[in-house]
């Protein structure tokens, strides 16, 4: 093996760990942030966006298929509230 392989191998593999390394510090961020404890605010933030879903799914000129969407839509931000914040009062 020449040096200019050796190089072209030794770039491969930084290229290779710096990706694995920025791959860690994105999944580091996606679990602080899932983790981070729920606040009061945060908790009453989210059910007023569950509450604006619903008032979108009453209103009577929508079209059947945006109903439809709106619904399920509805239904599991309500899922993940409740997973969220099993002890709600809402």
């Amino acid at each position: 093996m020449d040096a200019a392989e050796w190089r072209n191998k030794k770039g491969c593999l930084w290229l290779m760990l710096g990706g694995l390394a920025f791959m860690g510090l994105v999944f580091g961020i996606i679990i602080y942030v899932i983790s981070r404890p729920q606040t009061a605010e945060v908790e009453a933030q989210e059910w007023q966006a569950i509450l604006v879903c619903r008032q979108q799914l009453a209103r009577p000129d929508i079209t059947p298929q945006r109903r439809e969407f709106l619904g399920a839509s509805c239904r599991e931000m309500e899922k993940q509230f409740r997973f969220k914040f099993p002890n709600a009062t809402q």
